[in-house]
This record gives structure tokens, sequence and C-alpha cells, in this order.
């Protein structure tokens, strides 16, 4: 609330085409301001729309017709930026960089990659499904699996330290696939910077999870890996070794 007083102040003491005088606008004048200012590149982005929204609000204003409005008069014009989904955007490069680290054909070959497409809500059943299928050589033995990839600016931090979580719905989601398929699911977490270079990578099979029954685990550094196809592969071929382990005994 703070911030959308701020912004009336700024913009109620303006001056007007008569650069010798000076009027302190209402808040209704000063929302035209707004939206004259939110498109004048070309666009109306979400949170230009979010803060008009937020400022009629704070003075009893409809907003609305206003936004309406605005939105039509930008019909056929040619905009100036162009809006990037930061979080989408930046889970698409960690895709690419896993994707990467299996140009090694004699150990790896791509199966299928599902990427997260859709438009005005609308998309592929396939979409729900783990991101990247992939058939691994591990010790003459050719095993395929999936990975779901997810990337983050920071991690949530709680009493046990430093956590990553995945939606409640998306874990049963992913489980019921794993059993369906009787395939292993492993999520790789990417964390900070972006998401062709991220501070660091961790791979979490879904398993994991169970350990705090629902939606989180805590990050370990077994399962960190680094930046490079070795590590991955490695990692692949450990993990596996241990899984087989188990299974014999």
């Amino acid at each position: 609330m703070r911030s959308i007083r701020i912004i009336y102040y700024l913009c109620s003491y303006i001056r007007t085409d008569d650069m010798a005088s000076q009027k302190n606008l209402t808040p209704e004048e000063t929302l035209d301001w707004l939206v004259k200012v939110a498109t004048a590149d070309g666009l109306l982005s979400p949170t230009e729309k979010t803060t008009i929204r937020e400022f009629a609000k704070s003075y009893g204003i409809k907003a609305d017709l206003i936004l309406e409005a605005a939105s039509k008069s930008l019909v056929g014009n040619k905009p100036e930026v162009e809006i990037i989904d930061y979080r989408a955007k930046n889970g698409l490069l960690f895709e690419k960089l896993i994707v990467s680290f299996l140009k090694d054909k004699s150990k790896f070959k791509l199966l299928s990659w599902t990427g997260d497409k859709y438009v005005d809500g609308i998309y592929d059943n396939n979409n729900l499904n783990p991101d990247i299928h992939i058939q691994q050589v591990i010790n003459g033995t050719t095993i395929d699996y999936y990975i779901e990839c997810k990337w983050c600016h920071y991690w949530k931090h709680g009493e046990k330290g430093y956590f990553y979580e995945i939606v409640p719905g998306q874990l049963r989601r992913y489980r019921k696939f794993a059993s369906k398929n009787k395939r292993v699911v492993l999520i790789a977490y990417a964390y900070g910077r972006t998401g062709d270079n991220p501070r660091s990578i961790y791979l979490v099979p879904l398993r994991a999870f169970r350990e705090n029954k629902i939606h989180k685990v805590v990050a370990d550094k077994k399962y960190r890996i680094e930046q490079n196809a070795e590590s991955f592969a490695q990692y692949m071929e450990n993990y596996f070794a241990v899984l087989f382990a188990k299974k014999k005994k």
C-alpha cells in the first residue's frame, strides 16, 4: 500500500501545458497518467495491470473499464519491447543444459523431450509428464529413466537448512507416472543465476521426497553434481548401481 501512495504523490504534482502554471492532479487524473506511461512502449504487462488495479482500488476507483480501453488502444500497435517470462525462460535453458549432457552417443540416447508448451490454457497431456526421457548404457546394460527439470532463483530455508520443494499435486502425478510406467523419475534442480549457468545442480530421486512425506527435501551434497556431462553420467551410474544392489538383497 505504501508504494501505491508513493506513486500517487510522485505523479500528482506535474506541470500542465502552460509551463508557467502548476496543477495538483486528482487520483483519477493520476491514474490516467499511469495508464499512459504504462502503455507508452506499446504493451500493458501483467505487472503494470496489477499496479494500476492496486492504485485504483486504494482510491475506490473501478479500473476494469480503464484497462479495457487501454488494451483496445494497443490493438494493432507494434510494441517496442517484448514481455519475457523470466522463470519459464530459465526453466527451458536448464532443460537444454541437461540435454547437452547427453552428447556421448555411446552412452546416451534422448528418447523424448516434452516441452511445457501451451496457449490460453490449452496444452498436450504429455506436458504433465516429466520433461526428459533418457536412455543410458551402464556397465553394458541399457536403462531408461525420466528427468523433471526445475530452476529457481533461490531456495527456502527451514529448521534443517535449505530445502527444495515441489507442488504436492505434481509430486503425486510423478509418483503415479513412475508406478504406471515402472520407471525411475528424478527431479533435477538448478539453483541461482541462470538456467544455462546455475550456481548448483542437484539430482534428487523421486523416492527421496518420502523422507519429508509430501513435497520437500533438505538440500544434501549427495544429490549434487557438477555442471558437466561426466558428473551427470557418473551420478546416474552410481545411483543405479546402488539401486540394483538393493534389489538383489
